[in-house]
């Protein structure tokens, strides 16, 4: 069964970045309901796999009701946790910051490069920075799809481009979402965790 993780900071942490208002149904409604859905779809013997290997295992048999209910589950979280305004959490050095120059020659070209996808993505989905046969790449999911469990690809960071992520503060403006998420939110130390875990 899979349990519902709290927030790693208050409602009000990211604020004026993401309100609490669209914290707390965007946590509180969208992903509380993933999870609640998710439980009740899991097959009785996967109920006590980790997440990543019911993803592995509902991709794999093409059992596309749980996929889609673990995998938003799965993203959600990742996406939450990789979000902050603390200072703390902005520093970009070491193995990151090699590879940021390597595979995208400064940290504002990467930014670019992650806002271009945002914008360019049709409908609901997500934006991966991820690692890849050692490298930086940039993917686009659509709906609940994940690069998480995929052979060969370590997800770092993700943007959550569904509707319910910025509706209620930006509206229909997503690259003005998007923009403030990437220049003011992102958590530079869980992307390099990621990286050398």
């Amino acid at each position: 069964m899979l349990s519902i993780k709290p927030l790693p900071y208050e409602l009000t942490d990211l604020e004026p970045v993401i309100s609490q208002m669209t914290l707390s149904f965007h946590h509180g409604k969208h992903y509380v309901g993933y999870v609640n859905k998710a439980n009740e779809l899991l097959p009785k013997e996967w109920e006590h796999h980790d997440i990543q290997d019911i993803i592995r295992l509902a991709r794999d048999g093409n059992n596309m009701p749980v996929f889609n209910q673990v995998a938003q589950v799965w993203n959600h979280e990742f996406f939450f946790d990789g979000l902050s305004l603390n200072e703390f959490d902005k520093e970009i050095s070491g193995a990151l910051l090699d590879l940021i120059r390597a595979d995208f020659h400064d940290v504002d070209s990467l930014k670019s490069e992650l806002l271009k996808t945002a914008l360019a993505r049709f409908g609901s989905g997500w934006v991966w920075l991820v690692l890849e046969n050692g490298r930086l790449k940039i993917y686009s999911t659509s709906n609940a799809e994940t690069p998480c469990g995929l052979r060969g690809v370590k997800p770092l960071w993700t943007l959550d481009v569904w509707e319910h992520a910025y509706y209620l503060d930006y509206q229909n403006r997503r690259i003005d979402y998007a923009t403030q998420v990437v220049e003011k939110a992102i958590n530079w130390r869980f992307i390099s965790a990621n990286l050398d875990a």
